[in-house]
This record gives structure tokens, C-alpha cells and sequence, in this order.
């Protein structure tokens, strides 16, 4: 019965040892941030992800790094953040973006927006974005790109723009083609877009219109002659 109590109580003074560590190092110059690895950075700027670290002179990887990463969670565009500590002076912050789907015009320039048309704080300029162009933040236009992209790729690609049509509907342009769908389309309307258009690129018939609006079924628009 001694041996198991003298055994307990080892176990438990090692787990003390193990949880005053991490406390004990913050001190050690030997463990301060010398360098910070970015990971899934692909439309903020890196220098407003180091701005928003808010990072010490004399930080330390063994400082709390709960608190460091809900510091940048707060930068837009943001969606999730996780910092890890390579030792001995590397902290690793891997980041999960907002995914943009349409430019729109700002006060100044075009602005990145995600799919429920909120803007995003990424330069077009400095990423070397490629979206669909609306001519607001639509709420509904953006969410009907998201499902295009997130349905089709390839077709999300190819669209130049998109816009409200007459009936209420959706409108996207492909060059001097266009897709209409009733409204914000369903993944398996977008995916049957998808395939008659690679059809009829793949016959070479030629084409103006795709028309999805009507239920399980699209209607292809020839080009006048």
C-alpha cells in the first residue's frame, strides 16, 4: 500500500512539474519569437496578419497562444486560427479565410466579398484576384455565385458577372453567353448547367442562352443567324 501511495504521489508531482514548465520557460531568452510561419495565407496581406499577432519584442513561445491567435481571429476575413509553437523560437500560425466570390465597387476601388455579399478586407491589387463582377453587394447575387463555385468549379471560373434579371431571377454572363437560373440556384441546377454547356462546347453546336429556371430542366437559346 506505501509503494502505491510513494507511486501517486510521484505521478502527481510530475504532473506539476510538466504544468509549471510552460511558466517557468516564458522567462528563458533561449525560447523568444524569432520567426513566424504563415500558413493558408492566401488573400489577406502577410503584413496586416503580423500587424494583428501584435507580437513583443521579447515574446516568448511558451506565451499563451489562445491569446494570440483570437487576436487575429478579430482581423476580417478571418475565419478560424491556430498557433503552434516550434521550438525553440518559431511560432507557426495557420489561418482558415473568408473565400471571396464577387467584386463589387467601393468608395474607391473594386472590393472582395464572401458569399452573403459582406466585404472582405483583401486587395484586389496586391492577391491578383480573379471574381465575377457585380454591381453591388448583392446578397443574393453573392450567395448564387458561392453555390456555383462550390457546386462547379470550373463553370464558377468562367463567369464574368452576374446581375438581377427582370423576374427576379439570377443572370450570369459568360463573355456574350448567359445563364439564367430562377433565382439562387440548387447544387444539382448548377452541376446540369455545367454539363450542357461542356456538351455543347465538346459537339461545337453554338449557343446564347442557357435557361435553368424551368424545374429539371435546361433550355438551350441558339444564337441568332
Amino acid at each position: 500500500m506505501m509503494r502505491r501511495w510513494i507511486i501517486a504521489g510521484v505521478a502527481v508531482a510530475i504532473v506539476g512539474v510538466l504544468a509549471a514548465l510552460p511558466f517557468s520557460l516564458r522567462h528563458v531568452g533561449f525560447f523568444r519569437v524569432r520567426q513566424v510561419e504563415l500558413v493558408g495565407v492566401r488573400y489577406l496581406a502577410p503584413d496586416s496578419v503580423l500587424a494583428a499577432l501584435a507580437l513583443r519584442e521579447d515574446e516568448n513561445v511558451f506565451d499563451d497562444l489562445g491569446a494570440i491567435a483570437r487576436r487575429v481571429t478579430r482581423l476580417g476575413g478571418v475565419v478560424s486560427v491556430d498557433v503552434e509553437r516550434k521550438l525553440p523560437g518559431t511560432l507557426r500560425v495557420s489561418i482558415v479565410e473568408q473565400v471571396p466570390v464577387a467584386f463589387a465597387p467601393g468608395a474607391e476601388r473594386l472590393v472582395a466579398l464572401d458569399g452573403e455579399g459582406k466585404t472582405l478586407p483583401y486587395d484586389p491589387a496586391a492577391t491578383g484576384l480573379d471574381l465575377p463582377i457585380i454591381n453591388r453587394a448583392d446578397t443574393v447575387l453573392a450567395r448564387a455565385l458561392s453555390v456555383v463555385r462550390l457546386a462547379d468549379s470550373a463553370l464558377f471560373q468562367d463567369v464574368d458577372g452576374a446581375r438581377r434579371n427582370a423576374r427576379g431571377g439570377v443572370t450570369m454572363d459568360f463573355g456574350s453567353r448567359h445563364v439564367l437560373f430562377a433565382g439562387i440556384p440548387q447544387p444539382e441546377e448548377v452541376r446540369a448547367v455545367g454539363a450542357v454547356r461542356r456538351h455543347l462546347a465538346t459537339t461545337g453546336r453554338r449557343y446564347e442562352e442557357l435557361d435553368a429556371r424551368f424545374d429539371g430542366w435546361v433550355v438551350v437559346r441558339r444564337m441568332a443567324t
